[in-house]
């Protein structure tokens, strides 16, 4: 049922054409035989209307030739015999219409040709032939055939004509009914096609065209459910690419500018106030001490640092200012258009003052510092690459001496930077090459003149260059962490000539080597230097570690503290050297075990002068209460000997007792050292 309704009310529109066809061709058909049938009927019409004109005018006739056949009877005139002919004519050439047509019922068949005894045709031919006759008749023939017409034309031809013409009536009736009846006929079924076009086409059609409405309200409904919730989609997804890009652009902890944005920024054209190339400002700064935020309180603090530091340069930056975070712990802040070099000391200075003042993190009250290194670019022809890289050398600079500060890049600094990392690398390539190598310098005793030891003071030997002094490589090597190794070469080298001088004969009790802080903050250090002299069967008291005073000033807190304890223990001798070129904190002379201090040169050249003859006396009376050696460092002339031996001090060592020299060098001046004692003994 469901499938020939489906069907009926045909679901889709674009079959409606052949019922339309057909539906045309019903209607074609109806129009066509109502139109036949009026057309036949019309034609019906006016030949009956014909047929019996011609009756009632044969019947006429008939009269007329009995009212002519009468005159002439009585006036024999020549006008009445032509009006008889011509009546006689028309009443002949109506009865041959009449009879000759094949239209004829079967009534009007009987009575023109079946009658009996005679039929109507052979009743009016005979009666034209008699009038003809009776017209040229005289005397009693006349008068005889002039009553036999007259009983003809009077009663009966007159009452067969009548009928004729009755029948002939009747027949026209009923061809007229016939077609009536096939006009009614075609209306009722050009309604009835209408009534089944309606129902066959136009309801189907109209229902066909309502299911098509109804789905297409519906696909609208569902096409407008499908737009909210495509809109509601695309403004999640704008949304979504707004924070994606806010997440490319900014960092997630701060909610600075991001590395990218940063890069971007700098890679976009930028205005100028002059109409011609803008000038731009990058500061790039970097924390000190964050390291040791991370590794005391954690990173949680330290990122609570970042976020307060990012805070303070959102606070003391200007609106137009772009402030980024590009990684770890650097910021920058891009300055177009700055107002003068003034500015930007001023808001470095502004920086340094503002992240150097004390945060509390965790009821923990901590410090950092900021080191800050910008650059100017004049032209819109430096790309981002190249500015980063001259802020990174400014800042690098900064760090370099001494942090906290800002320093500003330069050509100057760029040519010293520069080589700088030559030098780097050929300090790497004289590693490599084992290019270093031990110079020794005498120490021997205020009192008796003995040796005490000697210095391992560490030389490069440039294959083009010569010797290199330790002025022009120590604080780079230092700086680009090779300083380790360098150390680490001299011990070696240093232990393996004490073996040779104990086989020469050669007496040097000891050796001093001097323990920069990159390898004094080494938590192996200890185990490393005695397994070196223990590898060489040699005690851990022939090998002192000379340390910076600076090194415990600057890292209170540091691994070198423990690492002097540790070597102390382990039976190492340490002093203290350069002592009185730092800020000697006394603290660390009463709780560290150090066997003794090394007085720098520049409070050893002056004396004998009255002052500092009396800071020397004073340190010598402090080492001694806490049973520490002292090591005169920088004498040069016998006055400066005779004087610290006078105000004290144990052991000299400088130029006016030997230079520092390699080893082939250091045995001849020792057989020679030895002589003159002997001598002057």
């Amino acid at each position: 049922m469901r499938r020939a309704l489906h069907r009926f009310c045909i679901s889709s529109p674009q079959a409606l054409w052949q019922r339309y066809i057909l539906g045309f061709l019903f209607i074609f058909a109806t129009i066509s035989v109502s139109h036949w049938a009026t057309l036949a009927t019309i034609k019906a019409a006016e030949d009956d209307a014909e047929v019996l004109s011609v009756s009632s005018r044969q019947q006429m006739m008939s009269q007329r030739i009995m009212f002519l056949l009468t005159e002439a009877k009585h006036g024999h005139t020549a006008n009445i015999e032509t009006s008889l002919e011509d009546a006689l004519d028309v009443f002949e050439t109506s009865h041959n219409a009449l009879v000759s047509r094949d239209d004829l019922s079967p009534e009007l068949q009987a009575l023109y040709f079946d009658k009996q005894p005679i039929s109507l045709d052979a009743f009016s031919r005979r009666f034209v032939q008699l009038v003809g006759i009776a017209a040229s008749a005289e005397g009693e023939e006349a008068e005889e055939l002039h009553a036999v017409l007259t009983r003809w034309g009077t009663h009966e031809l007159l009452v067969s004509l009548a009928t004729a013409s009755d029948l002939f009536r009747q027949s026209s009736e009923a061809r007229i009914k016939r077609l009536h009846f096939i006009q009614k006929t075609a209306l009722i079924a050009a309604l009835t096609v209408l009534f089944i076009e309606a129902l066959l086409i136009f309801l189907p059609a109209q229902l066909s065209v309502n299911r098509a409405i109804h789905r297409l309200e519906r696909s609208k409904r569902r096409l407008k459910s499908s737009m909210e919730v495509l809109r509601n989609r695309n403004t999640e997804l704008i949304s979504a690419r707004q924070e994606l890009m806010r997440a490319a652009n900014h960092d997630a902890l701060t909610g600075l500018f991001n590395r990218r944005a940063v890069y971007e920024h700098l890679s976009a054209p930028g205005p100028s106030t002059q109409g011609g190339d803008f000038t731009r400002c990058i500061i790039k700064m970097d924390l000190d001490l964050f390291k040791e935020v991370n590794d005391s309180l954690g990173h949680h603090a330290g990122d609570r640092v970042l976020v307060h530091v990012a805070r303070i340069l959102k606070d003391v930056s200007r609106p137009g200012d772009f402030v980024g975070r590009i990684g770890g712990d650097e910021f920058v802040i891009l300055i177009d258009n700055p107002k003068d070099l003034k500015m930007i000391q001023d808001l470095c200075q502004q920086i340094i003052s503002a992240v150097g003042k004390p945060i509390t993190l965790d009821r923990v009250q901590t410090k950092i510092g900021a080191s800050i290194g910008f650059t100017i670019a004049a032209s819109s022809d430096a790309t981002p690459d190249q500015l980063l890289i001259e802020a990174d050398l400014a800042l690098y600079e900064a760090k370099r001496g001494g942090r906290s500060r800002a320093c500003a890049y330069s050509n100057a600094l760029a040519e010293e930077i520069e080589t700088r990392r030559i030098l780097f690398n050929e300090i790497n390539a004289a590693l490599e090459g084992d290019q270093f190598e031990p110079y020794f310098q005498p120490q021997v005793y205020t009192e008796t003149g003995e040796i005490y030891g000697c210095e391992v003071l560490a030389r490069w030997r440039h294959p083009e260059r010569g010797i290199v002094p330790p002025a022009t490589f120590i604080a780079a090597a230092e700086e680009a962490g090779m300083i380790h190794q360098i150390d680490q070469i001299m011990v070696e080298k240093g232990l393996d000539a004490l073996e040779v001088f104990r086989e020469m004969g050669v007496h040097v009790p000891a050796i001093s080597v001097n323990a920069s802080p990159p390898t004094l903050r080494d938590p192996h250090l200890t185990d490393r230097l005695l397994q070196a002299v223990r590898a060489r069967h040699l005690p851990p008291s022939v090998l002192t570690v000379e340390v910076l005073e600076s090194t415990l000033i600057e890292n209170d807190d540091d691994m070198a503290l423990l690492t002097i304890e540790n070597l102390s223990k382990a039976g190492f001798s340490v002093v203290l050297d350069d002592f009185g070129t730092g800020y000697a904190s006394m603290s660390n002379l009463s709780r560290l075990r150090l066997d003794g201090i090394k007085l720098d040169q520049s409070l050893v050249l002056p004396v004998p002068e009255p002052r500092a003859d009396s800071i020397i006396s004073a340190l010598v009376t402090l080492s001694s209460n806490l049973n520490m050696r002292v090591v005169a460092e920088g004498v040069e002339t016998p006055a400066h000997f005779k004087t610290v031996r006078r105000l004290g001090c144990d052991v000299v060592q400088g130029f006016g007792i030997g230079r520092p020299m390699p080893k082939e060098a250091f045995i001849q001046w020792y057989n020679t050292y030895g002589a003159q004692q002997i001598r002057t003994g």
